[in-house]
């Protein structure tokens, strides 16, 4: 990794003035009282932000880390394609700060100030105090954003940390003592950062290549192999431990197909030339929310790659952001949060673009770290602007309001009132089934789903395993036959394609027709939720292509096909299930936090 200056490159230095000493005293002293500032800033927002309502990648890994926690294996109960490492963080946020909406959050928040913490120490040793503290602002900043849905608690996150926790323990790999121990505990944190989620695989490539390229001289190859076979072993051991996992528990068929069959379908799904859409979609926004630091990124990693003597950090910084920036790429879907892989890179380059007017610096005053403070201290000024909008949009709402503000009509306030409602009308061990990709609702009610399929998007893309995942949606719910499920008519809770198989919606309707009636229903207008119970449900009226909610009960048993009491035929948008779909399962490829 890159080392500090050695003996005989210090003794080139001149000899510090005491008035050179006080001024890099002042100059750091003031970085770090703006660093200060720009944490608290960041930390109330984010404890103001905690109420919102969980969005749906939230609630699967909410649902993941309860079931946890009451002793399931994951993918037993449930399946997607990521990797368990997010789960088994939530479990333990959800141990430490409680099954809720704002403890996740909370929990989210040590997550970025120990993202940043890591951070602080990596630049610190590349960039100096003065520019690691503009890094680590910089960061701040820049992953509260709402451009990547910073205030949501997305695999991204725990990504990061572990990545940036193993690149830290690599940089103080070399040359000590105590090599073998830190490789090895590098290697473990990226092999986490792996099993957070799969693009965390990018940040432990980049570890292994740099530990082979930074004792590539003459002579040290074989070294070089032996400390990358080190790291590697590291690498490995989380998910080796967790395929032992998935044998002992009997869920090793069911882990394989959703990570690795089906996740090979998924990825394969979108071309380039609309992955090149969804990238320009996702970037603009975010370089438009801070574009002082992005403008100072890449000349601050350029600049140190042809100024003499700093080549080789410069060299450690393009690499490490291309890195992250294949990070942000598999599948090319580049939703908002996946680009929070990046942030730490940006960063970084933006801290180095500090070191760039050094010279000018010192040949116009005697104190050029304090010169650096002033100037980090105008950039941080100009960055915290979106923070202080934020705040405001938080304080004139109310967390339901602020969600829907961020999130449109997607049903995740409504999501708490009817897990409350199902709550209260189910005991703990029933079931239940959500037909739509709104997990979260499983997470509130603290009920367990009456199938593993707890998104709808699987069955609807285009990929070889969709109608058989259909099948098993039907068969696992008959076999289970919840006491209630509810049916999301929302956009993007489905996104259904012309080409989608369509058998799931003829299942649904003459399922729910002969043993369900409806109980409660919200239908999400631009302005308000209107919401019916019990009796009401019967006479409600809603505007045609709405988005809502529908609560079904079971019927009693030996109850006859929509008897007196019931809620009549199920009652679908125009299109709904057919080629045209012009109503609720219109195609919405960008879909806002999504997978």
């Amino acid at each position: 990794m890159v080392r500090m200056k050695n003996k005989d490159e210090l003794e080139k230095q001149p000899v510090p003035t005491p008035a050179t000493e006080a001024g890099k005293d002042h100059g750091v002293r003031l970085a770090m009282a703006v660093l200060i500032l720009v944490v608290i800033a960041v930390v109330m927002v984010r404890l103001k932000a905690a109420p919102v309502p969980l969005e749906r990648d939230e609630g699967e890994y909410a649902l993941m880390g309860q079931l946890i926690l009451e002793g399931v294996a994951p993918y037993r109960e449930a399946g997607n394609m990521k990797l368990p490492g997010t789960y088994y963080a939530y479990a333990a946020i959800l141990a430490l700060f409680g099954q809720t909406i704002t403890g996740i959050h909370v929990g989210l928040m040590v997550v970025n100030l120990l993202t940043a913490g890591m951070l602080f120490l990596i630049a610190s040793r590349l960039l100096g105090r003065v520019g690691a503290a503009l890094a680590v602002a910089a960061f701040l900043i820049m992953s509260v954003d709402l451009s990547v849905l910073g205030l949501f608690a997305h695999a991204t996150h725990f990504v990061i940390m572990f990545a940036l926790a193993g690149v830290w323990l690599l940089q103080e790999s070399s040359g000590s003592k105590r090599e073998v121990l830190l490789l090895s505990g590098a290697g473990l944190c990226l092999g986490l950062a792996v099993l957070m989620k799969q693009s965390g695989a990018l940040f432990a490539l980049f570890g292994c290549l740099w530990v082979l390229f930074d004792g590539g001289r003459p002579g040290s190859w074989k070294r070089s192999l032996v400390r990358s076979g080190i790291l590697a072993c590291g690498i490995v051991l989380p998910y080796a431990a967790f395929l032992v996992v998935t044998v002992v528990s009997g869920t090793f068929d069911r882990f394989w197909f959703w990570t690795v069959d089906y996740a090979q379908s998924y990825a394969s799904l979108v071309g380039y030339g609309l992955g090149l859409e969804l990238f320009r979609m996702g970037i603009v926004p975010i370089i438009r929310s801070n574009p002082v630091i992005w403008a100072m990124a890449p000349a601050g990693m350029i600049g140190l790659c042809v100024m003499k003597g700093s080549r080789k950090t410069g060299l450690f910084l393009m690499t490490f952001f291309l890195f992250s920036f294949l990070a942000v790429c598999p599948g090319l879907y580049f939703r908002q949060h996946y680009f929070v892989q990046i942030l730490p890179a940006v960063a970084l380059g933006a801290g180095a673009a500090l070191r760039i007017p050094q010279g000018l610096f010192a040949r116009v005053t005697r104190r050029p770290q304090t010169a650096e403070a002033v100037v980090f201290l105008a950039i941080a000024a100009f960055s915290l602007t979106g923070i202080l909008s934020m705040w405001h949009g938080l304080s004139a709402s109310t967390p339901e309001q602020f969600s829907r503000s961020v999130y449109g009509s997607n049903p995740f306030p409504e999501s708490v009132a009817v897990a409350e409602y199902i709550a209260k009308n189910t005991g703990a061990e029933e079931r239940i089934a959500v037909l739509g990709s709104e997990p979260q609702i499983y997470f509130y009610a603290h009920r367990k789903p009456a199938t593993e399929h707890i998104y709808m998007y699987g069955l609807m893309e285009p990929q070889p395993f969709a109608l058989r995942m259909q099948e098993a949606l039907v068969a696992q719910v008959e076999k289970s036959e919840p006491q209630f499920i509810v049916l999301v008519l929302v956009s993007t809770s489905w996104l259904q394609r012309g080409v989608s198989e369509k058998k799931v919606f003829g299942w649904m309707r003459g399922y729910l027709n002969t043993h369900y009636q409806a109980v409660m229903t919200a239908e999400i207008q631009s302005d308000r939720t209107v919401w019916s119970v019990d009796e009401d449900v019967r006479t409600s009226r809603w505007r045609r292509g709405s988005s809502r909610l529908i609560v079904y009960r079971r019927k009693p048993a030996g109850s006859s096909r929509n008897r007196d009491g019931g809620a009549g035929p199920v009652r679908c948008p125009a299109g709904w299930g057919s080629d045209s779909c012009p109503g609720a399962f219109k195609i919405t490829q960008h879909l806002p936090g999504g997978r």
